[in-house]
Order: C-alpha cells, then sequence, then structure tokens
C-alpha cells in the first residue's frame, strides 16, 4: 500500500495501539474484514511515528503499555494519558475508543480526560472483548 493510498481523505484507517501482538493480530483482521486499512503499534516509543505516518479515522488504544512495575490500580495508567496528551496537541481528529483489561472506571476516567483534551473520545471496549462486538463498533464508525 503506498503513503497516498494511506492518505485517501476517503480511506477508513485503523491504527492498533496495544502491548500484545496476538490482540493487535486479531483486531487488524477484524479491522480488515470491517473495510479499514490497518496499521499495528505495540511498542510505546512506536506510537507516535505510525500515528504521523499513518493518519488514523479511528485509533483502538490500549492504556497499559506493558508490564506494570507497581501492582495495578484504579488510576490513570501513566502511557494511556501520554497518549492522550500527545494526540491533544496533534490536533488529532480521529475517532478514538479505548480498549483495555482496566476497569470500567479507569476507561471512564480516560474517556472524560480524553474529551477534556479536546479529543473525540466514543468508549471502551473491555478486554476479553467480543469479536462481533468490535466489528459492530468499527461499522458504525464508518458511516
Amino acid at each position: 500500500m503506498s503513503v497516498s493510498d494511506q492518505q485517501d481523505s476517503n480511506a477508513h484507517r485503523l491504527l492498533l495501539v496495544d502491548d500484545s501482538k496476538e490482540i493487535t493480530d486479531i483486531l487488524e483482521e477484524v479491522g480488515i474484514d470491517a473495510g479499514y486499512q490497518v496499521c499495528s503499534v505495540n511498542k510505546f516509543e512506536s506510537i507516535i511515528p505510525q500515528f504521523r505516518q499513518f493518519d488514523p479515522t479511528v485509533i483502538f488504544l490500549d492504556l497499559n503499555l506493558g508490564p506494570a512495575e507497581v501492582a495495578e490500580t484504579d488510576e490513570t495508567p501513566r502511557e494511556g494519558l501520554e497518549i492522550l496528551k500527545y494526540l491533544s496537541a496533534a490536533n488529532s481528529r480521529a475517532k478514538i475508543v479505548i480498549v483495555s483489561g482496566l476497569s470500567r472506571r479507569t476507561r471512564e476516567l480516560n474517556q472524560l480526560l480524553g474529551r477534556d483534551l479536546n479529543l473525540h473520545m466514543l468508549g471502551g471496549i473491555p478486554k476479553p472483548f467480543d469479536i462481533k462486538n468490535v466489528e459492530e463498533v468499527l461499522l458504525k464508525l464508518k458511516l
């Protein structure tokens, strides 16, 4: 796929951000089946360069990218907040869906933080997820 294809304003481009390649591989198949161009990122340091190059219309964002150094808490994961701040500074217009195994409260808190940063937050999908549910969300986002 050429860069011009990726930059096509009519294209639906899905950026998958998750530290688990198994998760992004599954979501990538669902995204392709739903008619998206898909790019996956599994490392925190790769997110910004991939975001700039791919210019996604939809982002599926995991909040916890890598092994936690401390026990899991309901606090906002550092990586998730840093990504949201970057997307805000970049004036991202992508639709953002949080896909996370963290608590519902944490997902909702991050959605509120994203909205406060003028991001287009569209809710969350808890892990483990139902593939049919993910596909329905992706199809709705194309409308």
